[in-house]
This record gives C-alpha cells, structure tokens and sequence, in this order.
C-alpha cells in the first residue's frame, strides 16, 4: 500500500509541475482582441494599439504575426514587423496594426483577422531550447463608407503665462494667448476646431472685461490620431490675472466649455513673441495697407506712364 501511496505522490508531483510549467508559457492574450472601425474613407489611415500580455516575463520569446484576410491584405502593416521579440521582463509588449485603405476601395464591409504566434528565439532554439508556440487570434471588421465626418474629442487644455501687449508708434500689438488643446480625431477626415472663444472676467469672475476669438487657422489632426494644438487668441488687458470662460467650436457646435486662469505678465517678462499683423485692430491693419497699396498703384501708374511716351514717340 505504501508504494502504491509512493507512487501516486510522485505522479501528483509530476503532474503539478508538467501542468505548473505548461501555464506559465500558456499565459499569453491580446487586448483588444480585434482591430475595428466602422467609418474609414477613401485614402484614410488608421492605427490601432494591441498589447501582447503573457503571464511568464522572465523568458524571451519571439512573435510572429500571420494575416488572415485576403481581400484586404494589402491594406494592413504591423509596423514593428511581421516578426518582433518579446523581450524578457516586458510584460506587455506594444503591437501597432496600421490599416491603409486604398483609393479605389470599395464601399462596403471587410473582415479577416490576425494570428500572433509565439516562440523561442530563433538563437534559443539552435542552442538546444524546446520551442514552444503559442498564439490568439485578432478579428478584423472595417467598414469603408462614403461619408465624410468631422469629429473630435478634447482630452486635454492648457494655457501659458503671456506678455501684456504693446504700442509701437501709433499701432497696439495685443498679447497672445496660447491656448493648447490635446485634441482626438474620432472622425474620417483632418479636423481641427473651427473656432475658440475667451470671454475674459477679473479675478473674482463676476466683471466681464473681453470678449475675444482666436485669429488664424488652428492645425488640423489626421483622422484617428491624438495630437496637441494650439489656438492663438489675441488679448489688449493689461498685465494681471484673470479667468476666462472658453468654447471650443466644431462648425456651430460648442465641442467643449470650461474655465481657465489667464496670468498677463508685463511686456517683456518672457522670450515669447505676441501678435502680428494679424492681432491688428481693423483700423490699424488699413493704416498700414493703405500706404503700401498707394505706393504700389503709384509704381504702376508712373511705369504704364513712361511705356505710353515711348510708345507714343516710337509711332511718331
């Protein structure tokens, strides 16, 4: 009975540890376990992040990615490769899948999907290491429509401390305001918000001093991408801390509503260069034109002037 008993102990033993071995290399996943989107275009680019999770960090291991969808094969890159290592202590280890659609795609829906094997090095194997592969599996769904929509998200706003404006000779250049907004794309085409808005109160919030909106065209984000920019947004306060109360527009709609503290420091303070020509007041912008639009239509009246005495002379 007690070698029977023996017996059994060490098959239990061997059990546990065969299956304890087993598990730490089977604790592999991705996440997500697809990559999808419902509103690409014509010419459109999209990326997705997928993290490759294993259980067991402390062994190197090597992927390898297999697409599984010919109908749209073409379309998809991993941009870190087909093949890429799973270093040792990375427990998850980012893959990026870039999707391309062409321009002469088809409007409809597409699927497939893709396979992530893993492995032992290739160096490990040669010096005698059992190579054991495991894998998941990433459905692909993409629709490519015939829309165009301009959307966004804000994720993020900030705002930089700033000069107070300036007077050289009879022209006031205003202080600039940067505004930065970490903007999502989650449209199909480049977007950026149409307009942002400040309407400026004192310190306390409770007397309205300026009403301003951004001047110049704020930078556009490729569709599904996450990028800062920034709306310039000229102000004529003196140097002082304020509050603003902001809208950031997409077309008519109010995107996002908030308050921000707006400190005006006094000309000079920082290495930051404010408005131009384009914070001009109206009346300013004219001055400066009007003198040159003059001296232009002046040069071309004296020189049609000088070329019809020629003309008249060589006639006669």
């Amino acid at each position: 009975m007690f070698m029977n008993f023996a017996k059994t102990l060490s098959f239990a033993f061997v059990l546990f540890f065969v299956v304890g071995t087993n598990f730490s290399y089977a604790g592999f996943g991705v996440t997500p376990p697809y990559v999808r989107n419902t509103s690409l275009t014509r010419n459109s680019t999209y990326e997705q992040q997928i993290l490759l999770v294993r259980g067991d960090p402390n062994v190197p291991l090597k992927a390898s990615v297999i697409i599984d969808a010919p109908e749209i094969a073409s379309w998809i890159e991993v941009v870190e490769g087909f093949e890429f290592p799973l270093p040792r202590g990375e427990q998850k280890v980012p893959m990026t899948v870039r999707v391309t659609v062409p321009s002469d795609a088809d409007f409809k829906s597409y699927s497939g999907s893709i396979r992530v094997k893993t492995g032992a090095p290739d160096d490990a194997v040669a010096s005698g290491a059992v190579n054991i592969s495991l894998g998941a599996q990433i459905d692909i769904q993409l629709d490519v429509i015939d829309k165009k929509i301009l959307d966004f998200q804000i994720r993020k706003i900030g705002i930089s401390d700033l000069n107070a404006g300036h007077k050289l000779g009879w022209l006031y250049f205003p202080g600039k305001i940067r505004f930065n907004m970490l903007l999502e794309n989650i449209g199909n085409v480049d977007v950026a918000p149409s307009q942002v808005s400040f309407s400026i109160f004192d310190a306390t919030g409770n007397v309205p001093l300026e009403d301003v909106k951004s001047k110049g065209k704020i930078k556009k984000v490729a569709p599904y991408a996450q990028e800062e920019v920034t709306a310039e947004i000229p102000t004529r306060l003196p140097a002082g801390t304020y509050i603003a109360r902001y809208k950031i527009y997409n077309g008519d709609e109010v995107k996002q509503e908030g308050e921000v503290n707006v400190n005006i420091l006094p000309y000079g303070t920082l290495q930051l260069a404010g408005f131009g020509f384009l914070g001009l007041s109206l009346p300013h912008q004219i001055s400066l034109v009007l003198p040159v639009l003059a001296a232009i239509a002046l040069i071309i009246f004296i020189v049609f002037g000088v070329r019809e005495r020629r003309l008249k002379r060589e006639v006669q």
